[in-house]
């Protein structure tokens, strides 16, 4: 009898470090394939839908925690040394 193993579905909080790790090894081209990678190598179930989820979460959450600022800030500092500001 074959024995199947079954794996644990991915949390939230770790999906974000699975997916910047996954990128800097393997630059994967899309939802599906980061969503196999993590999946392969973290020994996890890793669904695109999960990617897609924590990428709207992490969106919004970037939307809303802007900080106008801090972007004034930049945009002064290296327009005084007359560089294009990189953070743009």
């Amino acid at each position: 009898m074959k024995r199947v193993k079954q794996r644990e579905r991915i949390r939230l909080d770790e999906i974000g470090l699975y997916l910047r790790t996954i990128q800097l090894d393997y630059k994967p081209e899309d939802n599906q394939e980061m969503a196999d990678l993590i999946t392969q190598h973290f020994n996890v179930l890793c669904l695109v839908e999960d990617i897609q989820h924590y990428l709207e979460l992490e969106h919004n959450h970037t939307i809303i925690n802007e900080d106008y600022e801090l972007d004034s800030r930049r945009a002064k500092y290296f327009s005084q040394l007359g560089l294009r500001n990189p953070f743009l």
